[in-house]
């Protein structure tokens, strides 16, 4: 009898693990598959570069200024987390993934404490919360590593709230875990208000809370959905006071409610119509895409990597389900669950509804699926739970679908891998052309390959941390514009003399279309500095040509400055390690000596390319040598000309036609070379 208690104690030990750690490991191993691959090697994107610009001038402190017009609130957590990770971009990305595994594990427990019969579907639900593939704003670090802190404490209200009811017998036990539930509330709808639309959830659970406690008790269920729900409502109420008086301070304004007044039919009407919409996409669609996505994709890494998972997934599933008495379930309640996930997602959409935003699995708006992540996950897992009922196959279905959303997410890390490498890239150059700029300058460009994830706003935020490090004063030396964004606004003619004015929240830039340096970035090829009116003809353009002419013919290279003691550096904490050993660094070098007309020192970079095994990348890039090559060797014939390039050069035969017609445009060459370069449109037969 003793030996048969000592090992069924031994049995109980033994299983404990994997009981109390198993799903926390799950949790942890699909954070990791889906969001750490890759953390390691990106730096900044989008909104997260003007803030660490902002870190660079003022420091921590400053963000009370920052968000002085916009979301007041949310100054105090980037005071916080910005004076411990400041502005390194390895902290944030392992901030923003611990934050990840702390949210879903937040949500798990929490499910549990609301609902503890249902702790089967909980880890299901709580996986697919984890993984779900419609949100891809992860990798932004900054924002939303804080914004997952905001989403952790606003699922802690909901914890508090469950504990609260367990010892209502002790007044001070459930007054002490009320007020944490209102301050766990007030961390997690005050900075942001993207989780505010769940907290109409709230009386919703509790009358499903205390049903289940007082059955047939409709009076005391409703006294204690009042008493439990009050103090968050008071706080919610005051929230919305406040948010409404103080709109001012906020650059979202509440559109809803002039809508509603203008035109409430038509209105409601189309807020039905969006919903639905919304809630296809994110319910369902959202799988669908990761499919295609992975199929369309033939990345042999990604099988592997998929492959890899899944193997993982199955085993930590088994290891978890192992012993099923450890898994208390009720039957048949995925239905119900799955309901109250699309309920859930539909009350998640008010707060972006109001400020009048599309919410759908479209960059950008899908940045807002992260608060329909409770309802879709609670509708996934109840859903597939009522119609999937062997429970192998429902593990099996399980997994192949966080799969699914890991292979997903991997391929989403690629992109943004590929994004900060185009970035870093067209910084390196940037500096390697331009080793300091004067003060004012605007660079403009379009058809840039990287604006997905940055946009010109957010690009003024390098651009200064490059040229302009020392800076301390609420004003900006330097602004990026992509013309064919919304930024077009701030040029809206390429012409000389015209003030530009921009505000980037409290920092101020003041330039003049007189100090505009025109850039352009193709999709295959180095950064150009334009000039001369010569308008690139490179793969990948789509933005008008005639503008891309006035923009070449108003910038200006002169604003490059060459003779300063204390040149521009590349900062090394945010782009690493810079390589001079490929083509493009041999390019720029090429094209400041043809700036100062230096046509042998163009030749010179030419060739100590080619020695180096180096070539131009398009057609566009043999122009400079081109010119070189005419204005110092001086050829006397076609036949000269195109057989000395092409000895050292075999490809540039392909590109005479656009050689041609760029350095004509530019009518920087004497007629007789001119004439040799009409004579090869001809001899080519060159349209255009």
């Amino acid at each position: 009898m003793e030996l048969s208690t000592s090992l069924k104690e031994e049995n109980n030990r033994k299983a404990n693990f994997w009981d109390k750690f198993g799903v926390p490991i799950l949790l942890l191993l699909a954070t990791l598959l889906a969001y750490g691959i890759v953390c390691h090697k990106l730096g900044f994107f989008l909104d997260d570069w003007y803030i660490i610009l902002f870190q660079q001038k003022f420091g921590p402190n400053g963000f009370w200024i920052f968000f002085s017009q916009d979301r007041p609130l949310e100054a105090l957590p980037f005071v916080i987390f910005f004076s411990i990770f400041k502005d390194s971009a390895l902290a944030w990305a392992l901030f923003a993934l611990v934050m990840r595994w702390v949210l879903s594990l937040v949500f798990w427990i929490t499910l549990n404490k609301l609902f503890p019969k249902q702790r089967k579907l909980w880890i299901w639900a709580s996986l697919i919360f984890t993984i779900y593939p419609g949100f891809k704003f992860h990798n932004f670090s900054i924002m939303f590593a804080l914004f997952y802190v905001f989403f952790t404490f606003y699922i802690l209200s909901f914890y508090s709230m469950g504990r609260a009811i367990e010892k209502r017998q002790s007044p001070w036990v459930y007054g002490l875990w009320t007020l944490l539930g209102i301050v766990c509330l007030g961390i997690g709808i005050m900075p942001v208000e993207y989780f505010f639309g769940l907290e109409f959830i709230r009386p919703i659970l509790l009358w499903i809370i205390h049903a289940r406690s007082y059955p047939k008790q409709g009076k005391k269920v409703f006294k204690y959905v009042l008493l439990d729900s009050l103090p968050y409502l008071l706080l919610t109420i005051g929230f919305v006071v406040f948010r409404v008086s103080h709109s001012h301070a906020y650059i979202y304004k509440i559109s809803l409610l002039d809508q509603l007044k203008t035109a409430p039919f038509a209105t409601i009407w189309q807020l039905m119509q969006n919903a639905g919409k919304s809630l296809f996409e994110g319910l369902i669609l959202a799988w669908g895409k990761a499919f295609i996505d992975i199929v369309q994709a033939r990345v042999w890494e990604v099988v592997d990597f998929a492959a890899l998972s899944f193997v993982l997934i199955s085993l930590t599933f088994f290891l978890i389900f192992r012993q099923k008495e450890r898994i208390i379930t009720d039957k048949n309640c995925g239905l119900q669950v799955a309901g109250m996930g699309i309920l859930l997602s539909l009350l998640s959409l008010i707060p972006f509804y109001a400020g009048d935003f599309t919410v759908s699995l479209d960059f950008p708006w899908n940045r807002f699926l992260l608060a329909m992540m409770p309802g879709i996950s609670l509708f996934t897992a109840g859903f597939f739970d009522f119609i999937v009922r062997n429970a192998p196959i429902k593990n099996f279905f399980f997994a192949a679908l966080c799969v699914i959303a890991i292979g997903s997410h991997f391929l989403v890390g690629q992109e943004f891998l590929s994004y900060w490498n185009q970035q870093k890239a067209f910084f390196e150059q940037l500096r390697w052309r331009a080793p300091n700029l004067e003060a004012g300058t605007t660079l403009v460009t379009a058809d840039s390959p990287i604006n997905k994830y940055f946009s010109g706003t957010t690009l003024s935020g390098p651009v200064n941390l490059i040229y302009d490090p020392d800076n301390t004063e609420p004003s900006l030396n330097y602004f990026f514009i992509l013309l064919d964004s919304n930024q077009e606004k701030y040029l809206p003619d390429l012409t000389p003399h015209n003030e530009i004015s921009i505000s980037l929240r409290t920092l101020k830039f003041q330039g003049n279309t007189d100090k505009i340096l025109g850039l352009l970035l193709p999709e295959t090829g180095c950064l150009q500095v334009l000039s001369d009116g010569i308008a690139p003809a490179v793969p990948g353009t789509r933005y008008p040509f005639e503008k891309w002419q006035q923009l070449a013919t108003l910038s200006n290279p002169n604003l490059i400055m060459f003779d300063t003691k204390s040149p521009a550096t590349l900062p090394s904490r945010y782009f690493g390690d810079v390589n001079t050993e490929q083509w493009c660094y041999y390019y720029q070098q090429a094209d400041i000596a043809r700036q100062f007309a230096d046509w042998d020192g163009v030749i010179e970079q030419y060739q100590q390319a080619k020695m180096m095994g180096f070539e131009p990348l398009n057609g566009s890039e043999y122009r400079v040598l081109t010119e070189a090559w005419l204005k110092s060797k001086e050829p006397d014939s076609l036949d000269d000309l195109s057989a000395d390039l092409s000895a050292m050069f075999p490809n540039i035969n392909q590109h005479w036609c656009n050689i041609a017609h760029e350095l004509l445009s530019a009518n920087t060459l004497e007629s007789n070379k001119q004439n040799l370069l009409i004579e090869l449109i001809n001899q080519n037969n060159c349209g255009r």
